[in-house]
């Protein structure tokens, strides 16, 4: 719950910043580009009838854009799937070092 707190405080700071509102745009387009089939096998695995509630995931990148870290809440199969998936991501390089985005992850169908 504490890292959670801190990560949302680093990201609220990131989008104060003009460089991380526009990373924060470019992030928008890329996430689905890069990881929506991936995402989309996570949410085929699901036992039949499993719903997907929405959620938040955290995540740190380092300087080259490389995933370090993936907090989600609230833990779910699909979001544990989803977080699995991301782990091994990898973003345009964010602002600077140790930078922290939120994704909001929902399904309208």
């Amino acid at each position: 719950k504490k890292q959670l707190t801190a990560a949302l405080a680093a990201v609220d700071a990131n989008l104060k910043t003009s460089a991380g509102k526009q990373y924060d745009e470019l992030i928008g387009k890329e996430l689905p580009e890069k990881y929506f089939s991936s995402i989309k096998q996570c949410k085929q695995s699901l036992p039949p009838g499993a719903g997907i509630n929405p959620f938040d995931m955290f995540l740190k990148l380092n300087n080259d854009g490389k995933v370090q870290e993936v907090l989600i809440y609230p833990e779910t199969q699909f979001a544990g799937c989803t977080r699995n998936v991301l782990l091994v991501g990898k973003f345009s390089k964010p602002p600077h070092d140790d930078y922290w985005i939120n994704v909001h992850m929902e399904f309208k169908h």
